[in-house]
């Protein structure tokens, strides 16, 4: 088995770096003990809950019952990378970027800037961009099913009275675009926006600069920023986003997390979806071998079975995410959340 990589570990990957209840999950089913390591680890917070925050200035915490992580996927990453390297019979190739995918009847050819590979079956976990989902595929960016969003890492901001919480400020003016504080360890934070790739072309958004703005000009957040201090630059990302059935397999392809449009689309995160995806795909390669079958047609159940543990949840919170348009609706989903236990638990649920 060959791992191919165009990194070197550690490396930094733009994302919220908040990671789900069900990645937690999904690493248990696999090895209770990497899991138990996790928990251990000590580039982690644990992850409590949501704040939510409405155009007003009103919040509601709503906490998890199952708790995830907060980590710099810079250290997430490394992380999952040197337990891998511990086990046997898996070729890691780092620096190794992916250039062109090419299918065929015998094997799959993946060309590399370190040369070509060839293998039964790829799965092809290459992200946000797929070089795999565009060569195979011919998929585009659907500006529907699609955001764009800015990060950068600060540290001194004043934190929220709740440790571990995962702030999320709806700003008037931004919608249905979000604002995330996210707290990490040695007191530093994720700080990002992020919008539908269809409002950010069709309103001409500049999200560099509603970044900025929404800090400066946001009442609840100007006090918290007077004394932080940015300790990196504010960099891009692309999220593909699930709540949409596509193609997510091919003759001896297997897409898996951001490869696969599997994002939330109403938090954004992707990192326990896309977990998930690569246990669903590994058992369905362990079948494929065993039945010598890597067609579309055998492996294509391998997306029924995706879509049938994701696919509602990811139909309606994308219905969801439309009504984070309307800031009425925002302002009485808070208000009533902090007379009502019940509806908080659901807000923590869905979010």
């Amino acid at each position: 088995m060959a791992l191919l990589d165009k990194a070197v570990f550690p490396r930094d990957k733009i994302c919220g770096d908040a990671i789900g209840g069900r990645a937690k999950r999904v690493l248990h089913s696999i090895n209770p003990g990497l899991a138990k390591r996790l928990d251990l680890f000590p580039q982690q917070l644990v992850a409590k809950g949501w704040e939510l925050y409405a155009p007003s200035g009103r919040s509601v915490q709503a906490f998890f019952k199952n708790s995830g992580y907060i980590s710099a996927r810079v250290d997430f990453d490394h992380f999952l990378l040197k337990e891998l390297k511990s086990k046997e019979h898996i070729d890691i190739y780092e620096n190794c970027k992916v250039t062109a995918v090419i299918s065929a009847a015998q094997y799959v050819t993946v060309i590399t800037e370190k040369g070509e590979f060839r293998s039964s079956i790829l799965l092809a976990c290459d992200g946000a961009n797929s070089v795999t989902a565009r060569k195979i595929l011919k998929r585009s960016v659907d500006p529907d099913n699609h955001s764009g969003a800015v990060r950068a890492y600060y540290k001194g901001i004043k934190s929220s009275d709740t440790p571990g919480m995962l702030e999320i400020h709806l700003i008037k003016d931004r919608l249905p675009g979000y604002f995330w504080i996210f707290p990490l360890t040695g007191g530093m934070f994720n700080v990002g926006f992020g919008m539908l790739s269809r409002d950010i072309s069709s309103r001409k958004i500049d999200l560099k600069k509603s970044f900025a703005s929404i800090i400066s000009e946001t009442p609840q957040l100007k006090s918290r920023f007077e004394k932080a201090t940015p300790v990196s630059e504010i960099h891009g990302l692309g999220l593909p986003l699930g709540g949409k059935e596509i193609p997510i397999s091919a003759d001896r392809i297997l897409f898996c997390g951001d490869a696969a449009s599997l994002i939330d689309p109403l938090n954004g995160e992707g990192i326990g979806n896309a977990m998930l995806s690569g246990k669903i795909a590994a058992e369905w390669t362990l079948k494929a071998f065993e039945k010598n079958d890597f067609s579309h047609d055998f492996l294509s159940g391998y997306d029924a079975e995706v879509y049938r543990l994701l696919g509602k949840e990811l139909r309606f919170k994308k219905r969801m995410q439309s009504l984070f348009n309307r800031i009425w609706l925002i302002e009485l989903l808070v208000r009533l959340g902090r007379f009502s236990p019940m509806l908080r638990e659901k807000i923590a649920s869905k979010l």
